[in-house]
């Protein structure tokens, strides 16, 4: 069973770092590990102080730097030239269509989500095939990590709700589109190019939210603004089904005589984080003399974060949320949202899914089909915890 981890933050707090480092150690303890890139701005091959020609060389596939530890970093451009040139040129022609120049057009095929596809297709890939044992993700900062965790359940929901509709509807007006417009309807080859993209994510979602497999790691700093991100992050990852499993604090200063009010406000601020996030464990990293570049750095690191334990280790495998049956035909749903405001949460239905919504996020629960025909009757907010109880309609 492929253990994922997945490294998150606020841009800035080092999580390329402390990705690298966990990536480290865990090779050093005979893990098949890999460590591969979501950010767009890739920066692991800086991180382990690489010739970013071996990467371009290799066009974005696993590029081994020691034994049992490879680095990823994903070509977007040639993955979709490679596997989904139908999606592509497609993409590129109706945006040539309107004016702009064929380099631009090019650029701009790639829409906004498809990187995190393509990122998302390979981790499935890796884990179906069980050719490693451990994976590190590399995330984007914080608000683009939410946004590829979200793009999973949003597919799930346009191939059980649009997928073939929208096919079979393009099908019967292509040919009167093209007698009528200059506006070209995709060929159904574009349709078949997706499902096998959608083929290659199917179960991802599942990947995610299975703490036994997948947990996430929140880096952070001993700043205000950081540490309120952070809370945020936690507070999404767990509203849409993601284990968060440790919290780092990274960049401590020294309680040295001219730094004296500086660490005593961030120690002040490391107990805020302990307090917020307890029973996580909360780990603390200082502030290195040198740039923690090249893996001998990210081994010293690693020996501080981990400290002889095992990397791959679980710290926290309860579900973020789950059902309960209850008495008389009810049921209960839980779903752990530390840090949200009880007039923040806002529940739709939407045919066999509840939605729920904090602020400018959304996320779609599938409900059992037990639950399906019940309406939500109560909704409390209790100790970071929401509980909605479904009960047949009167």
């Amino acid at each position: 069973m492929t253990r994922v981890i997945l490294v998150s933050g606020k841009g800035g707090v080092g999580k390329t770092t402390v990705s690298a480092a966990t990536a480290v150690a865990a090779a050093k303890k005979g893990y098949r590990t890999l460590v591969m890139s979501f950010d767009i701005a890739h920066s692991l091959s800086d991180s382990f102080d690489l010739d970013r020609k071996l990467f371009d060389f290799n066009e974005g596939l696993p590029q081994e730097v020691a034994p049992n530890l490879e680095v990823q970093e994903i070509d977007i451009q040639h993955e979709l030239r490679r596997q989904w040139s139908e999606v592509y040129d497609y993409m590129s022609v109706l945006l040539s269509s309107t004016g702009v120049s064929d380099m631009v057009a090019e650029e701009a095929a790639i829409l906004p989500g498809t990187e995190d596809v393509i990122s998302l297709m390979y981790l499935n890939k890796y884990v179906k095939e069980g050719r490693y044992d451990f994976i590190v993700v590399d995330c984007p900062p914080t608000g683009e990590s939410l946004r590829f965790v979200n793009i999973t359940s949003t597919l799930q929901w346009y191939i059980r709700r649009r997928f073939n509709v929208d096919r079979t509807l393009v099908k019967f007006a292509r040919p009167l589109a093209t007698k009528l417009t200059n506006y070209d309807l995709p060929e159904d080859t574009y349709f078949a190019a997706l499902e096998r993209l959608f083929g290659q994510i199917q179960g991802i979602e599942s990947l995610l939210t299975d703490a036994n497999h997948t947990t996430v790691r929140l880096v952070s700093s001993a700043e205000k603004m950081v540490m309120r991100e952070t809370q945020r992050a936690y507070l999404y990852f767990n509203m849409y089904g993601m284990t968060v499993d440790q919290v780092v604090v990274n960049r401590i200063l020294p309680a040295t005589r001219h730094l004296e009010q500086w660490n005593q406000a961030q120690t002040a601020y490391v107990e805020q984080i302990k307090d917020y996030f307890s029973p996580l464990p909360v780990a603390r990293l200082p502030l290195f003399e040198q740039e923690v570049v090249g893996q001998e750095r990210l081994g010293g690191l690693a020996d501080k974060l981990f400290q002889n334990k095992d990397p791959t280790e679980r710290y926290v495998s309860a579900p973020p949320y789950q059902f309960t049956k209850k008495q008389g035909g009810r049921y209960g749903l839980s779903i752990h949202m530390p840090g949200a405001g009880r007039e923040e949460i806002v529940l739709d239905r939407q045919g066999d899914d509840l939605i729920v919504r904090v602020g400018s996020f959304r996320r779609h629960i599938m409900l059992p089909r037990s639950v399906v025909p019940l309406q939500a009757v109560d909704a409390v907010l209790e100790k970071g915890t929401l509980k909605i109880d479904f009960a047949h309609p009167r």
